[in-house]
């Protein structure tokens, strides 16, 4: 039961987490009449916006934002690259919180990364020139599946420590 339960948890933290910022930078940066548009001329988009911080390291989201704050550019970038790492955060956080043990804490927010990960890839196949929104070319939708799997296997891995931190256990 903990395992669901912190798969779910987590599953809707993380696409609600990831819909808010994308809301605010889109708002920020007056874009958002052309956002909502683009949903309703391709519906494929509210998957990159659900699930599209999965696919992002976040060592290049941490250079990122360092770069960005050290050049003065704050901006609606910045609060996207600010919501790539609060998200899948605060989404291990109720992971940890939310599971009954360890392994279902960790196991829930793993899931989570690789279900984010497999819904791109999948979009990859499907329809590779809406992941062009978000910058992300697509030659061989293969290797984009792969590549996908792998970030998301290493978000799993480093957020899902932050999961086990937060887990509550009972010492007996």
């Amino acid at each position: 039961m903990g395992l669901g339960k912190a798969l779910g948890f987590s599953l809707l933290g993380f696409i609600g987490l990831n819909f808010l910022f994308v809301v605010i930078a889109e708002t920020i940066s007056e874009n958002l009449n052309d956002l909502f548009s683009n949903i309703s001329s391709n519906p494929l988009i509210i998957l990159l916006i659900f699930f599209g911080p999965i696919v992002s390291m976040p060592g290049s989201v941490f250079s990122s934002i360092y770069v960005q704050i050290s050049s003065g550019m704050i901006n609606y970038m910045l609060i996207q690259s600010i919501g790539f790492v609060i998200s899948p955060f605060v989404a291990s956080i109720i992971a940890g919180r939310t599971g009954d043990n360890k392994g279902g804490s960790f196991g829930g927010w793993m899931i989570t990364a690789i279900i984010s990960a497999v819904a791109l890839g999948v979009l990859a196949f499907i329809s590779p020139a809406t992941l062009l929104y978000y910058g992300i070319p697509v030659a061989d939708p293969v290797v984009v599946l792969i590549f996908f799997l792998m970030s998301g296997a290493v978000n799993g891995v480093f957020y899902g420590c932050f999961s086990l931190l937060f887990t509550r256990v009972e010492m007996y």
